[in-house]
């Protein structure tokens, strides 16, 4: 039995209700991350007291890249839905301990979500997969249009929660005037010219705590509405071939084995750099260019504005790829990154000039619509043989690129971090270019002998 008609019959029991339940899957999600996304982006404003907020995302990321290689492992033991069950459960955790936020506290929550991430992330993969090849076999449509139709209504409602939460912060929190910033003079403090600490001296402005508890409160109730829906709406996958045939050494060696190739091993640097830059929004350019001098109950509606930006530009660039190629848009996205970072090193932020943090956010959106929808494309294309293992070191090098860019901020001036990396993504690029070449020749090679071999067969 071929693994497509496996996959067709784990899925005969889902029949008739696939978008009903992919629409569950994708609201639970939805409520579930408005609220993760939005504590993320205020963690180094909030938490900023020795860097606890920017600690807490370093090992919430490394923990994740272990947990991603044991996914299999998790979700053979427990099954898809009680994986997920258990996610919103350490995610209403994670959310609890940031009401009183402290080395005891927070550190082990943010462990204990990132060593669920990986099995979460598994396990929304094995649902719209056993969703899609049911609804291929009732519509009798080709299973690849199933898959973009379900991914593509999971996707579009997920990547609303950029926008969402981050508006319910600055909603709530704007509600604490009067809007002050730091103590001192603020060109002097934020910015390019932050160090670690260097805020924490000049007491950048807290809101209330009140205020804080509602904001959190909203949140929480966001984690508790995602799980309601899952343990009461969402039903269990039969286990797949996939999982039931797994072990610990099988998922290790499904993550390592990939680094044999040395194409994937080169593409390594270019995946990091996609993390490294979507850190340093989080982590620095909230803290330095929009918290320190127009207050944090504005990173809401600025990284609002950096969502928006991505959801618009990873639609229409998907539209415009058959028409420039994935290349152009890097080269795009490319320049995009490269400018910010260069503005955000000129610049120097005051509150009488905070459009400009609004139109560098949207330009980083730009910029990463475009990483997000097409680097997922690119693994495809590049190792058609080998997608287990390139997308196994793919999320893990991710992982690894938002761990360093994290432990980093904790030590790092930001001037430091946006010449590094701004160095990197150039290095990366020109390791990537090794790999565009070498498959532009290939496929020229591939269909110069396919040519070749029509002409002496017709002769």
């Amino acid at each position: 039995m071929d693994e497509e008609t496996r996959n067709i019959r784990e899925s005969e029991q889902h029949s008739n209700h696939e978008l009903r339940n992919t629409l569950v899957l994708s609201f639970s999600f939805t409520f579930i991350f408005t609220a993760y996304m939005a504590i993320q982006a205020l963690q180094s404003s909030l938490n900023q007291e020795e860097g606890l907020g920017i600690t807490s995302l370093s090992v919430l990321y490394a923990s994740i890249i272990i947990s991603g290689i044991l996914s299999p492992v998790f979700i053979k033991s427990f099954g898809c839905k009680n994986v997920l069950i258990a996610a919103w459960i350490c995610h209403i955790v994670y959310t609890g301990t940031n009401f009183y936020p402290a080395w005891g506290t927070l550190i082990p929550s943010s462990i204990l979500l990132g060593c669920i991430s990986g099995p979460l992330w598994a396990s929304q993969g094995l649902y719209i997969s056993t969703y899609s090849y049911s609804l291929a076999k009732e519509k009798q449509k080709e299973v690849g249009v199933c898959l973009s139709r379900l991914n593509g209504i999971f996707f579009a409602l997920f990547e609303t929660t950029s926008i969402t939460g981050n508006l319910i912060s600055s909603l709530v929190l704007y509600q604490d005037a009067p809007n002050t910033t730091v103590n001192g003079n603020v060109e002097e403090v934020c910015g390019a010219d932050e160090c670690p600490g260097m805020l924490n001296q000049t007491a950048l402005s807290q809101p209330t705590q009140s205020l804080v508890f509602t904001y959190l409160g909203v949140f929480l109730a966001c984690d508790v509405i995602g799980l309601l829906l899952t343990i009461v709406f969402l039903p269990r996958l039969k286990p797949s071939r996939w999982v039931k045939d797994t072990s610990l050494r099988k998922s290790t060696l499904a993550c390592f084995s990939g680094l044999s190739d040395w194409k994937l091993v080169l593409m390594i640097p270019f995946i990091m750099s996609m993390a490294i830059e979507q850190g340093l929004i989080v982590a620095d350019f909230t803290k330095g260019f929009v918290s320190c001098p127009m207050g944090i109950r504005m990173v809401g509606f600025v990284m609002a504005a950096y969502g928006a930006g991505t959801i618009v530009s990873a639609v229409v660039t998907s539209y415009l790829q058959k028409y420039t190629g994935h290349r152009i848009l890097f080269a795009m996205a490319a320049f995009l990154n490269l400018g910010t970072y260069s503005a955000m090193l000129l610049w120097r932020p005051n509150a009488d000039n905070g459009i400009f943090s609004f139109g560098l956010a949207v330009a980083w959106g730009i910029a990463e619509g475009i990483w997000q929808a097409q680097s997922n494309a690119l693994i495809g294309l590049f190792f058609p043989s080998k997608k287990e293992q390139a997308f196994a070191a793919y999320h893990t090098s991710k992982a690894l690129g938002f761990t360093i860019t994290f432990a980093l901020g904790t030590v790092l001036c930001v001037t430091v971090k946006l010449y590094s990396a701004a160095g990197f993504l150039i290095f990366s690029l020109i390791l990537y270019s090794v790999v565009e070449v070498w498959h532009t020749r290939n496929n020229h090679l591939v269909k110069d002998l396919g040519t070749q071999e029509v002409k002496t067969f017709s002769k």
